[in-house]
């Protein structure tokens, strides 16, 4: 009994030593909160979204909660343990009275039996202070703790979910009133085009129309750019809060492997959901004039241009940095100009149009008021546990075409030092050094592409597809040197076919015409 006690002993003093080294760690995020983190955590990549963190809020919380009702059970037995050593020393006094008289040698030995009450008073005495003072207050003072780590970190990623959630309805409100003006500025187009005979008839109502949609188009832009910095914002501090439940539950369970922190399992995948930006003239669904539709989308080509320019010279935090579980904001609003430019192609007729490595994560849905909604589906886990990285060993081609000529785009093309196309060297920066941008060569063959599959391919991510050896594939697309888009065709067993498409690698298959 002493060596199991001495071994909890141990394990409780392992717990309150991590406690307070935590505690005494000062981390915050933007000053707003200290909550206790760790350096390696296993649960960030799992946890960071708003209904992962609520699950393993919840585990943590229950985990705190039969903490307690384990201190209360250790309790009940220190207090067990003091009345038994109470009663027992009252019985030892009755006992020790009784024989101070008594003259006979039989009496006498109920002396002996006092002194036996006596010592087992003092052993449960005993046993119920190092209850108390070894195991009690230390899971108390751990229990508390951990419980005002969890309301803390809690209250702190609710916080900013309100904020992203308030932000994403303030910019669904202002996407939702520039369609509606949108559409009556084509009203207004198309009245004035039947009225010939009197166009000014309809020339103030236009300029006043056009006038609030530039201004609305502007704000609308912005405020997305805004949503994905609460986005990120809100990303961080969720990362913080998993830190902290992890950290939380890493001191409950210091005495056993920690084995146990890597089988905590979200009931979902994680994943960020990115908001883009969707203009009445991007819908195609939407009757429009093709040259209005044309200069609406190269207007707001060029405010991103210009921003892009802008961040290049200035040499912000966002061109400097890449992280590839994390876009920052010059990726993001590089992705909106490449998604701009890519409905402006569609307007030409869809020829050489470009790719970008985000694509592959694009999503098209409807919000809640039925209009169109484009959103980047990125998983926190997965190969690398980030976004796959691009290839950089194609040859230069022609990157996507930008609607104010490439000379101004290739001012500001290059992407951090990882790339998004394939590797072509371009004029120099601002600061004099030459860089590489990426490219992708679309094929100008119409003839069809077939594939014969040379070895197995089980796919890791749920945009690719399964190939198996002998069957032959319609390739649809190609991703860089590395990757093909397409779908099986025959089986070499004629068994059923999977109809879906997907991507597989290059190196698998034998190419043929």
């Amino acid at each position: 009994m002493n060596a199991r006690m001495s071994k909890l002993r141990r394990s409780i003093s392992r717990s309150v030593f991590q406690l307070n080294s935590s505690l005494s760690r000062q981390n915050s995020l933007n000053g707003l909160v200290d909550l206790p983190t760790m350096s390696n955590t296993t649960l960030v990549d799992k946890f960071a979204t708003p209904t992962n963190f609520r699950q393993l809020r919840d585990v943590i919380r229950n985990n705190n909660e039969l903490l307690a009702e384990v201190v209360a059970a250790f309790e009940e037995k220190a207090a067990l343990d003091f009345h038994y050593s109470k009663t027992l020393k009252k019985i030892s006094i009755r006992l020790h009275k009784l024989t101070q008289s008594v003259e006979s040698g039989i009496d006498k030995g109920w002396t002996n039996v006092a002194e036996q009450f006596d010592i087992h008073a003092t052993i449960h005495s005993n046993l119920g202070s190092a209850l108390t003072e070894d195991i009690i207050q230390p899971l108390r003072s751990i229990h508390t703790s951990q419980q005002k780590t969890i309301r803390a970190a809690d209250n702190f990623v609710e916080r900013e979910i309100r904020k992203l959630k308030d932000k994403k309805e303030e910019t669904q409100k202002m996407k939702r009133s520039l369609y509606v003006l949108s559409k009556e500025l084509e009203k207004t187009e198309n009245a004035a085009e039947r009225e010939k005979m009197a166009p000014e008839k309809y020339a103030l109502r236009r300029k006043k129309y056009k006038e609030q949609m530039i201004r609305s188009e502007d704000d609308y832009v912005w405020q997305t750019v805004d949503l994905e910095k609460q986005r990120r914002m809100t990303e961080n501090v969720l990362r913080k809060g998993v830190e902290s439940m992890e950290s939380v539950e890493r001191q409950r369970l210091a005495h056993f492997p920690e084995d146990y922190i890597q089988t905590i399992q979200p009931s979902t995948s994680a994943v960020n959901h990115i908001t883009l930006i969707d203009l009445h003239a991007e819908n195609f669904g939407e009757v429009m004039s093709s040259t209005r539709r044309r200069q609406n989308l190269e207007r707001v080509s060029g405010v991103l241009d210009s921003e892009l320019k802008r961040m290049y010279n200035n040499q912000t935090a966002d061109v400097m940095v890449s992280n590839s579980k994390q876009i920052s904001v010059l990726e993001f609003i590089e992705y909106l100009y490449y998604k701009i430019n890519d409905s402006i192609n569609i307007v030409d007729g869809g020829q050489n149009r470009g790719f970008h490595r985000l694509a592959r994560f694009q999503h098209k849905i409807k919000d809640k008021s039925g209009l169109a909604m484009t959103i980047l589906t990125i998983p926190l886990t997965g190969e690398n546990n980030s976004l796959p990285p691009p290839s950089l060993s194609l040859e230069a081609s022609t990157a996507y075409p930008s609607p104010h000529g490439s000379n101004d785009y290739e001012e500001y093309e290059k992407i951090s030092d990882d790339g998004f196309y394939s590797t072509a060297t371009t004029n120099t920066s601002s600061s004099g050094g030459a860089r590489t941008t990426t490219t992708f060569n679309e094929s100008t063959s119409n003839s069809p592409t077939i594939c014969r599959v040379l070895y197995d391919f089980e796919p890791k991510h749920s945009d690719e597809i399964q190939i198996r050896e002998g069957q032959c594939v319609l390739v649809e697309d190609r991703i860089g040197e590395d990757w093909l888009i397409g779908h099986v065709i025959s089986q070499p067993d004629n068994s059923s076919i999977d109809p879906r498409s997907g991507r597989f690698p290059t190196t698998y298959v034998s190419l043929r015409q």
